[in-house]
């Protein structure tokens, strides 16, 4: 039940979580304006009222005659509501010993204990002092100022204290209206700040969308990598499948050369075992042996390539003159009917640290053209020369033109396609060198035909 709540998209998940979000800090922002506009209209309240007391203060007479003692006010004041009863505002004066002086006409009709609510303070009567407060009146609540002085006559000081009174019912209709126009404007703004979240979204997310349809176009072979800049945070990820896709093609295509050039292996120790069924002999069953030998170390050597590639192996080496003259026994039993003589000018024992089986394949696949393209003579040089061994194929065949020594390196390519083959016994060769960090040329020999130059480091 609560998987199927959970959006399903970013977008969805982002939005739900803003709905969320949103409520608590508007509500937040919505109490603190209405608190700051209360505080607001109550400072203002305040000075409203201290105003009204300097009215009084202003209005006010002391009086020694015949027919009146004692500080009077005027039935009219300047604030017309002092004299429309129940009007909403109200002025008291009492005396040091809360005697009730005058009352402005408006609280005329108030009840006694509703004035006595009014005179009734819990501090004495100190000139100078002021105080803002709150008066609960039962049915209605207002807001009190008091302000006492001591006024100077003939027979000394007189203490009074001056009382400003104010329903809270305009402060509280302003603040209920206030407050109806505050959760307005927040509303509104929080169907805005939603609609831009969901457009920012969209326009925040839309590289996501093009990843994915670049990857619809990658699994629909359309393209094989992911191609456009993306934002920062994503080009990490695109640049990541890039690699794997890399590398994932790379894989598929070495499994597919790995075939091939197991097929291609094969074709010699195929080629010599089929000679000799053909011209049997004492030696027929030691071929047979040594051929299916081959044959098995090149079909784990391939299989091995293919998960891993070729490796340096230290500590390992490998007779290199002894290599070249079991190929050149071989080939020349696969080619007998062509007479071929094969010299080797080398030094013995001139070694390479290799894999036996990755050199057999490079400089078989060498000796096999060589064989194949040669009229009757071959000639092998292996020169170890500082840190590099230098083995130079040669032979007296039509040779390989310029324009050609570069394209038959290629998987696939051939010089001369009246003679079979598949054109990927020098690609083979390519990769083998290339895995050892060495280099194979081709150039004109002295002999007159093409001539094979392989150079490997000496590790």
């Amino acid at each position: 039940m609560t998987h199927a709540l959970k959006p399903k998209s970013l977008s969805g998940r982002l939005l739900l979580a803003a709905a969320l979000v949103l409520p608590v800090f508007l509500g937040f922002s919505a109490y603190m304006l209405d608190l700051a506009f209360h505080r607001s209209l109550l400072a203002a309240e305040r000075e409203q009222l201290n105003t009204h007391i300097y009215l009084l203060l202003a209005a006010a007479e002391f009086r020694d005659d015949e027919q009146n003692v004692g500080l009077t006010l005027p039935e009219a004041l300047t604030e017309p509501r002092f004299s429309q009863p129940n009007a909403g505002l109200y002025g008291f004066v009492f005396g040091a010993d809360d005697e009730l002086i005058w009352r402005s006409p408006s609280a005329r009709l108030w009840p006694d204990n509703l004035v006595d609510a009014v005179t009734a303070t819990a501090r004495p009567v100190t000139p100078g002092e002021s105080q803002f407060a709150t008066l609960d009146a039962g049915e209605e609540n207002y807001y009190r100022f008091d302000y006492d002085v001591a006024w100077e006559t003939d027979t000394g000081n007189r203490r009074y204290r001056f009382s400003v009174l104010h329903t809270q019912t305009t402060i509280q209709a302003e603040r209920d209206a206030y407050r109806r126009q505050l959760w307005w404007l927040l509303g509104g703004l929080a169907l805005l700040l939603l609609i831009a979240q969901a457009l920012i979204m969209r326009w925040g997310l839309r590289p996501l969308a093009t990843l994915a349809k670049h990857l619809h176009q990658v699994e629909q072979g359309e393209t094989s990598t992911l191609q456009g800049d993306y934002p920062q945070e994503i080009q990490p990820v695109t640049d990541n499948l890039n690699r794997v896709l890399t590398l994932e093609r790379t894989q598929r295509e070495r499994y597919r050369n790995t075939l091939a050039d197991l097929a291609h292996s094969l074709k010699t120790p195929l080629a010599v075992l089929r000679g000799g069924l053909n011209q049997p002999n004492e030696n027929l069953p030691s071929t047979v042996e040594e051929q299916v030998t081959r044959m098995d170390q090149i079909v784990r050597h391939q299989l091995q390539r293919a998960v891993i590639g070729a490796q340096n192996l230290p500590g390992q080496k490998t007779d290199v003159v002894d290599v070249i003259e079991r190929l050149a026994a071989a080939l020349q039993k696969v080619y007998a009917d062509k007479h071929i003589r094969c010299t080797v000018d080398a030094p013995k024992p001139a070694y390479f640290h290799s894999d036996e089986p990755d050199l057999m394949e490079l400089l078989g696949n060498i000796l096999e053209n060589a064989f194949k393209y040669g009229r009757q003579q071959v000639k092998v040089t292996v020169e170890p020369k500082d840190e590099e061994l230098r083995i130079t194929i040669a032979d007296d065949g039509p040779g390989i033109p310029d324009h050609l020594q570069h394209q038959i390196l290629q998987r696939g390519a051939r010089a001369d396609t009246a003679q079979p083959g598949h054109g990927i016994g020098l690609a083979i060769a390519v990769d083998i060198v290339s895995s050892y960090r060495g280099s194979l040329g081709i150039g004109k020999s002295a002999l007159g035909g093409a001539e094979f130059g392989v150079v490997l480091p000496i590790i």
